[in-house]
Parts: structure tokens; C-alpha cells; sequence
């Protein structure tokens, strides 16, 4: 069953919270998490799995409303729904033609004060979403593919980087991690791509320590020697929260990088190379979560 994770916005907490348990309670098998305030918003929307969000559309406490959210979250997540929610839909329609031009929204639905009426209605509507999900889960790994096809033609770097980066997110999303944050520094000012929270009930992963590093690199150069370097660095510098680091290329990997890192690999600190081959490999398996261990116990189990 694909999992059933859905994000609930709304510029008025009580709103949020009251939709939040609602959804939960009538869409079975379903996480649901919430924001309110600005930062909050932000955080969940760039660094937290959801397949489907439901926003309300106009946030009068905000300087963005939800259309631009939705915007964004088919940026980072494309195989995302959206549903709106709101009493102001008509005033949106002329906005809202390009998000249902690409046959990402959901649906629509008024705001109703009674939660067990409007329950019934939105379950309606979501409910068979899912349903259609689990019925044709390969439709995740062509999203994925679509996603990766399409940053790899950009031309701009920095936007490049920053695609690739939502992507590497998405794909270990799908792969079962939940809590990513993307673009942040450890306590010794390096920059870290993504941090992803090791939270995956799983014996084999469980055992690399409390957190993720994934070091990410858009660009045709393969990586070398001094590039894994830097990243074991930025590993170590964790003081043994993280002890398993993904370097993760569009391009390929230098002899000398495999050099270094037999050299180093004495330790608890682990770092896998994953290319463009392996990327592929990972979005085309019909279980990532077990194809990504394959390529760690293939990578680390000599070392």
C-alpha cells in the first residue's frame, strides 16, 4: 500500500488542526500533518513527504496564498495532488487554469463548519486517490523518471543544483524517509545538501546511525578525490550522529575518488557512491527501499 501522507495548510491554526483530525480519522491507513504559521508552513512544505496537499487558498495573514504554495509543491513533489479548500474558489478560477491544465488538482471543496459532514465529502474525493495509487504504484517511478529527465536538460546551474537536490529528496521519500531537511549547516559551518532523519523501521538501515548525509552534484565533471574528501569531512564532523553518507552524481565517480575512499574506508563512518546508473536503477525498482540496501551492502560490507 503506498503510504498515505497528506499536508493540511491554513492560515487559521484551529482550521488546520480540526481538518487535520478529520482527514485522519476518515481516510484509513493515513498520516496527517498541519501548519499554520509561516515558518511551519515552510518547513513542511520543503522538507516533509506528502502525496496530496490540501490548501486553502486564500491566506489573508501570509504575503503568498495557496496557489503559490501549489506551485511549489509540484516543483519539489510532481506527483503530488492538491485540493483546495476554501469559499473563495471563484475568485481564483483564472489563476487556477494552469495547475488544472496539468492535471495535479484533486478537486475542490467549500469549507463546511460541520467536520463530520464535510469528512464524508472530502473522503469522496480522496479516498479513491489513493485507492487508484496503491492499484498502480509504478506511477511514482515515472513521475520520478519524468523529474529527472527534466532537470537534467536545464541549462541555468544554480536552478540545476537546486532541482537535483528536490529530486534526491523526493527519491528517498519514496524510498520510506520522512523527515529531510534540505540545504543546512553543521556546527562547523559546512553546508550539507540534505540531512535526512534515519527513522525507517528497518534492522539493516536502522543500524548507520540517527541521521543521513547526502551530498548532491548536478553537473557533468565526474567527482573526484578531493570532492570526497570534503563530503568525509563534513560526515565526521557529526561527532557519530551520522554515519552512513550517500554522494550522489548525475555524472560518474574519478578512480581516484574509489581510491580515497578504499583508503579511508577503515571506520565507522560509511559513504556510498550512487551515479547516474544507480539513480536509474533505484527509480525503475519496483522496491527501492530494498534496491538502496543492495547497493550500500554492496558498496560497504568489505570495508
Amino acid at each position: 500500500m503506498i503510504t498515505r501522507r497528506i499536508l493540511v495548510i491554513d492560515d487559521e491554526k484551529p482550521q488546520a488542526l480540526a481538518l487535520a483530525k478529520t482527514l485522519e480519522s476518515v481516510i484509513p491507513m493515513s498520516k496527517v500533518i498541519h501548519a499554520s504559521d509561516r515558518e511551519d508552513i515552510i518547513d513542511l512544505v520543503e522538507n516533509k513527504f506528502y502525496n496530496l496537499a490540501v490548501l486553502d487558498i486564500r491566506m489573508d495573514a501570509f504575503d503568498f496564498n495557496g496557489l503559490v504554495l501549489a506551485q511549489r509543491i509540484l516543483e519539489i513533489n510532481p506527483y503530488a495532488k492538491i485540493l483546495f479548500v476554501s469559499k473563495f474558489i471563484p475568485e481564483y478560477l483564472d489563476d487556477l487554469t494552469p495547475l488544472l491544465q496539468n492535471g495535479n488538482v484533486l478537486g475542490f471543496s467549500d469549507k463546511n463548519i460541520d467536520y463530520d459532514i464535510w469528512g464524508e465529502e472530502l473522503k469522496k474525493i480522496i479516498l479513491p486517490y489513493y485507492e487508484k495509487l496503491d492499484a498502480n504504484p509504478q506511477s511514482v517511478s515515472t513521475a520520478l523518471i519524468n523529474m529527472y529527465s527534466d532537470l537534467k536538460d536545464l541549462d541555468d546551474a544554480q536552478i540545476k543544483g537546486a532541482r537535483f537536490e528536490d529530486f534526491i529528496s523526493l527519491l528517498f521519500q519514496s524510498i520510506g524517509y520522512t523527515e529531510i531537511v534540505k540545504r543546512t549547516r553543521d556546527k562547523s559551518l559546512n553546508e550539507v545538501d540534505l540531512i535526512v532523519r534515519n527513522d525507517i523501521d528497518d534492522h539493516f538501515l536502522s543500524k548507520f546511525g540517527k541521521y543521513i548525509l547526502i551530498e548532491c552534484k548536478n553537473h557533468l565533471a565526474a567527482i573526484d578525490k578531493n570532492d570526497f574528501i570534503l563530503f568525509k569531512s563534513k560526515l565526521q564532523a557529526t561527532n557519530g550522529l551520522a554515519e552512513l553518507g550517500f554522494f550522489i552524481t548525475t555524472s560518474s565517480f574519478k578512480r581516484t575518488a574509489y581510491l580515497e575512499a578504499l583508503r579511508s574506508s577503515e571506520g565507522r563512518n560509511k559513504i556510498v557512491f550512487i551515479d547516474n546508473s544507480l539513480i536509474m536503477d533505484l527509480i525503475k525498482s519496483t522496491d527501492p527501499r530494498e534496491e538502496l540496501k543492495r547497493i550500500i551492502d554492496y558498496q560497504v560490507k568489505d570495508n
